[in-house]
This record gives structure tokens, sequence and C-alpha cells, in this order.
């Protein structure tokens, strides 16, 4: 357990340098020149670097011992943060960004798969809502703490906070994860047969479905907030706060549910219950800060209900194959953030707000019909052969 522990806390810094940003976004676009659309490729160069690096960064590193990769991602991480807060352009600015996610893209999953060997089969969902905790109290104290500190000192203190946090959690990895861990290796064939392989490769792609939808009106959040509302920097991270706290009642919920009715059945709750809740947060007025806290709560509530029982539903998928499905699905997560905050910021140049709720609701049927698919499909093809993944 103190091993989870400290992985969810590794994971708490890597959620901050991703998305610390998020309230941070007015100031630094301000101070950069960005337009929306520049400011979208904060994240997508973020997202697309992470997609395309976890991978094959997992699958190169799958003979090393895993304590080994856990310190070497969370090192790079670090100088990413570094690069990041040295910036003074927006070339330098998404170069930092990237390398951050290279390093993010490594730890993470690696993390995911250690937590997963560290427990008993029957607590696997505690065990990955213990790591992941580490996330979504990021969206709770890291990103709001972010978006007040970005105001009021500037942006740049923000990843200078960062930079030590993640320096400190690569001496306490090295110093106290122990080796040895028994993970599956990943190997650059495995990643290949994954991909090619309709059954696992649908199921993966899964995750950038249903995050493309939640993040089209969660990169502009901040500025949601400021429209609805009209209120400064205190409100705005009140409200992203109230947001954080539904993220980990969210993630908890998800560990819950994959451990009662399954992977599947958790996944539909995850899929279809934010739809509604996006389209209040972005298509109805709230000026009250308190209606739009419960808009917030609620939506975070079931939207960050997504990543357990995700996770869970792969490794039962092909536990031989659990670290390459769990570095494709993490990917994903980016994939689907990296295209939700480039739809989202050509949405908002268009149209406002009110464009950015519509196509997140499309985005969102999109999903949902992604998970019937690939649920219906998983079952014709192999009835009765994996039940935790097909509750």
């Amino acid at each position: 357990m103190p091993l989870l522990f400290l992985l969810s806390a590794a994971t708490f810094v890597v959620g901050i340098g991703a998305f610390a940003v998020i309230g941070v976004i007015s100031p630094l676009s301000r101070d950069l020149g960005l337009t929306p659309v520049g400011a979208s490729w904060i994240m997508s160069s973020y997202a697309l670097a992470y997609a395309v690096g976890s991978p094959l960064l997992t699958s190169a590193t799958g003979r090393l011992d895993r304590r080994s990769v856990l310190v070497i991602g969370m090192a790079l991480f670090g100088l990413g943060i570094l690069a990041t807060a040295l910036a003074t352009d927006p070339t330098l600015l998404y170069a930092g960004r990237v390398i951050t996610a290279l390093g993010a893209g490594l730890y993470s999953p690696t993390a995911a798969g250690v937590a997963i060997a560290a427990v008993p089969i029957e607590r696997r969902g505690q065990a990955l809502s213990i790591v992941y905790g580490g996330l979504t109290l990021a969206q709770v104290a890291g990103v709001p703490a972010g978006g007040y500190l970005g105001y009021m000192l500037g942006w740049s203190q923000v990843f200078w906070i960062v930079a030590l946090l993640a320096a400190a959690m690569t001496l306490a990895l090295a110093l106290k994860v122990p080796r040895g861990i028994d993970v599956a290796p990943a190997r650059l064939g495995d990643l290949v047969t994954t991909l090619t392989t309709p059954r696992l490769a649908g199921a993966v792609l899964l995750t950038a479905s249903v995050m493309c939808a939640g993040w089209i009106p969660y990169t502009f959040l901040a500025p949601i907030i400021e429209e609805k509302t009209g209120g400064g920097a205190e409100l705005v991270a009140l409200l992203l706060v109230v947001y954080g706290v539904g993220s980990v009642a969210g993630n908890a919920l998800g560990g819950f549910l994959t451990d009662r009715i399954g992977p599947n059945r958790a996944l539909f709750v995850a899929t279809v219950l934010p739809l509604p809740m996006m389209a209040a947060v972005t298509l109805i007025p709230w000026q009250q800060a308190w209606i739009g806290g419960l808009l917030l709560f609620g939506w975070a509530s079931v939207g960050w209900a997504i990543s357990v029982p995700q996770q869970a539903r792969l490794v039962a998928l092909d536990p031989a194959r659990t670290q390459v499905l769990l570095s494709l699905s993490a990917a994903c997560i980016y994939v689907g953030a990296s295209v939700g905050s480039l739809v989202a910021g050509f949405a908002k140049s268009l149209g406002g707000i009110p464009a950015v709720g519509t196509a997140a609701i499309i985005a969102g049927l999109i999903g949902i019909a992604h998970l019937t698919l690939t649920v219906s499909r998983e079952r014709q093809a192999a009835p009765g052969t994996c039940p935790e993944a097909g509750r």
C-alpha cells in the first residue's frame, strides 16, 4: 500500500504539470500573444507528443527494471517542466510541453502496470483508483492553485514550483520503489500486434473517443467560468476547486463501479452521463457561482469515472499485453485531448462558448456509439471467455 501512495503522489505531480495550463491559459495567452487556436496548441502539443511517445518509449524500455523506468520518466518530465518555465515565446513553450509529455508518457503507464502487479486481481479497481487518484487530486489542489498563482505571481512561477516537485519525486522513486517488480514486459512486437488486432485496437481507441468529448469544453474551462459569471481570479480558482473535488469523487466512483458491476457497465455510466452535464455547463446561463459549482461538480463526478474501468477492461481483454495496452490507453487520453483541444479552439473562434458546447455533445454521441459497437463485437467474438470485461 505505501508503494501505491508513492505512485499516486508522483502521478499528482504529473497531473499538475499536464493540466496547470488550464488554470493559467488566459494570462499565458496574453503574455505570449496567443490566439484561441494557438492557446489550444499548449495542450495539443503535449497531447500529440504523449500519444506518439508513450507507447514507443514504453516498448523500447520494456526490458528495463520498472524502478528505472519510473525514475527516467519522472526526471524527463521535470526537465520538460523546467523548459516550460523558461519559455519566452510560443516555440519554446511548445518544445517544453513536448519534453514534459514524453516523460509523463513513460511514467504513467508504468505506474499503472506496477499498481496492478502489486495487488490481487479483485483489488485492481481499488489499486488503479489510488494511483489515478493523484491525477484527479491535481484537479482539486494543483490546477486551481496553479490558476490562482498564475494570475497573482505569473504563470512561469507555477512551472518552477512543479519542476521542484518533480525533482523531489524523482529522488523518492529512486529510493523507495523496490527492484524486480514483476510486470509483463512491453515489446515493439506487442505494440504492432495490439494495433493490428481489431478487438484490442477498438477497445483502446475508446479512450480517445470519450476523452475528446470531455476535453472540448475542458480546454477553455477557465474562460467559460469567466464568461458565465463575470468573476475574476478568485472565483475562477474556487470553481476549479469544485470541479477538482468532483473529479476525485469520479475517480473513486469509477473504481467502485468497476469492482461492483464490471468495467463495461461502469464505462456506460461514465460515457453517457457527462453529455447532459457538458451541455448545461456550456449552453445555459449560470451567473450564480453556486449553480456553476453544482454543474461543474456533477460533470466532473461522472466524467472522471472513465479511467479506472477502461484500464481494468483492457487488462482483462489481454493480460499478457498489460503494459502495452495501458501505454496505448494513456496515449489515447492525449490523442483525445489533442483533437478535443483543437476542436475547441476552432469552435470558440467560430461561435464562442455555445459552439464549444455543441461540438462537445456531438463528440460525446460518437463516444457512446463507439463503446456500444466495441462491447458488442467483443461479446460476439468471445462469448463467455472474459467475465471481467464482459459484465
